[in-house]
């Protein structure tokens, strides 16, 4: 009786680790270096939050900024090449 009762929990342990590779297989991750078209980022400059989608994107040696205008696009070359 009691080797049913293990083989059986042994059983639904293994069906939930399958289930959760199948998922992790069939469903990819998302990259994390590119924020959804909803996500909230700070402008450098003013600090005023904006929506990716929304937000004007300047890359700066290599490394993206995200601006609520382009006078914040602009302020933030001239300050950043001197």
């Amino acid at each position: 009786m009691y080797k049913i009762i293990i083989i059986l929990i042994l059983l639904i342990i293994m069906f939930y680790m399958v289930r959760r590779a199948a998922r992790a297989w069939i469903e990819p991750k998302s990259e994390a270096a590119t924020p959804g078209k909803d996500v909230m980022v700070q402008d450098p400059v003013c600090k005023v939050y904006v929506t990716v989608g929304t937000a004007i994107v300047e890359e700066v040696s290599g490394q993206r900024h995200y601006f609520c205008s382009q006078d914040c696009a602009k302020h933030f070359r001239r300050e950043g090449t001197k």
